[in-house]
C-alpha cells in the first residue's frame, strides 16, 4: 500500500512546461516563523512573489498564529492562500486566527487530509484543549479541500505531493521548483526527534522511501515542519531524517525497555531537541517498545 501511495504521488512531481513560469517573471521569495516550544517548534513559511503569497502550516496556539499573521502583514503581500500539509493539530489548529486577519485568503488541503482532519476534529480538541486553554482555538475547524494539485503564485507553480508516508500517513508538501525550494511539513524534521508514535516497522521504512523520492528532486532549499532553533533551511534536514530512521529499528532491537530506548537515541542524536519536555521521543520510544498502542491522531 505505501509503495502504491508512492507511486501515485510520483506522478505529481514533474512539471509541465505549461506550468513553469515565464521568464519575466520575478522569482519568488520566502520567510519562515520559528514557532516557540508551546507550538512544538513548527515552521511556518511564507511563500511570496512579489504581490501576493501562500502561507504554509497554520501554528498551534493562537499566540503563535498572531505572530503568524504579523509577518503577512509585515512582508507587505496579499496572502491568497493558506497550504495545510496534514491532520496534526500543530499544523492547523489556530488557522482561525488566519482567516480572522486574511478572510479573503483560502485555507486549504489535499481532499484526504481534509476527510482526516474532520473525521479527528472532535478527539483533538478534547485531548489537546486542557493543555492550551486560552491559548487554544475557540472555534476550530478544516481546510477546504484543494482543487488540482497545485497553488499557483504570480505563474509559478507550487506542486502539492502526496499523501505519503510521513510522520503521518497522509503526509504532503509543497514543491517550488521555479526556486528548488520543498516545504516539507512533517516529511522532513531539522535536528528535532521524529515524531514516530503512530509508526509499525513498516510505516517506519515507508517514511524513509518517502524521504528518498524527497531526495530525487534535488531540493536547494528545504524547510522542515519542525526544527532546532537557529538552523538553516537547508537539504541536510534531509539527511537528518533519513539517518534517523535508519537507525531508529537498531534502537528498537537492542532497547530493553523505553528509558533504554531514549538514551540509546539520546546518545546517537546528541543535539536532537524535543518539545513539551520529552514528548516525541518519550510516546516515540514507548510505542516502539509496546509499552503504549500507537498514537490515534
Amino acid at each position: 500500500m505505501i509503495r502504491l501511495c508512492l507511486a501515485a504521488a510520483l506522478l505529481l512531481f514533474t512539471t509541465p512546461a505549461a506550468a513553469r513560469p515565464d521568464a519575466g517573471s520575478p522569482p519568488l521569495d520566502f520567510e519562515v516563523l520559528r514557532t516557540s516550544p508551546g507550538s512544538l517548534n513548527v515552521n511556518v513559511a511564507l511563500i511570496m512573489g512579489e504581490r501576493d503569497a501562500v502561507l504554509v502550516d497554520p501554528p498551534f496556539t493562537l499566540a503563535d498564529a498572531h505572530r503568524a499573521v504579523a509577518m503577512v502583514l509585515d512582508s507587505g503581500r496579499n496572502l491568497t492562500h493558506v497550504f495545510v500539509t496534514h491532520d496534526h493539530p500543530d499544523h492547523f489548529f489556530a488557522m482561525e486566527v488566519i482567516q480572522d486577519a486574511f478572510p479573503d485568503a483560502k485555507i486549504v488541503a489535499h481532499p484526504t487530509v481534509v476527510a482526516d482532519i474532520w473525521r479527528s476534529l472532535p478527539f483533538k480538541v478534547k485531548r489537546w484543549s486542557p493543555m492550551l486553554g486560552d491559548n487554544g482555538p475557540v472555534h476550530p475547524s478544516a481546510p477546504q479541500a484543494l482543487e488540482g494539485d497545485s497553488i499557483m503564485l504570480e505563474g509559478h507553480e507550487l506542486k502539492v505531493l502526496g499523501p505519503m508516508q510521513g510522520d503521518h500517513i497522509h503526509a504532503t508538501a509543497l514543491w517550488a521548483p521555479s526556486i528548488r525550494a520543498l516545504f516539507a511539513g512533517d516529511l522532513v524534521f531539522n535536528q528535532m526527534h521524529l515524531w514516530l508514535g503512530e509508526h509499525d516497522p513498516q510505516q517506519v521504512e515507508g517514511w524513509a522511501e518517502s524521504l528518498t523520492k524527497l531526495a530525487e528532486l534535488g531540493p536547494e532549499v528545504v524547510v522542515a515542519g519542525h526544527s532546532a532553533p537557529g538552523l538553516p533551511d537547508t537539504p541536510e534536514a534531509l539527511q537528518f531524517s533519513r539517518r534517523y530512521l535508519e537507525m531508529w529499528p537498531q534502537f528498537v532491537a537492542q532497547a530493553e525497555n523505553s528509558a533504554e530506548m531514549r538514551a540509546l537515541v539520546r546518545a546517537e542524536f546528541p543535539d536532537a531537541v524535543d518539545a513539551l519536555d520529552d514528548f516525541i521521543l518519550g510516546n516515540s520510544s514507548k510505542v516502539a517498545i509496546g509499552e503504549e498502542p500507537k498514537w490515534q491522531e
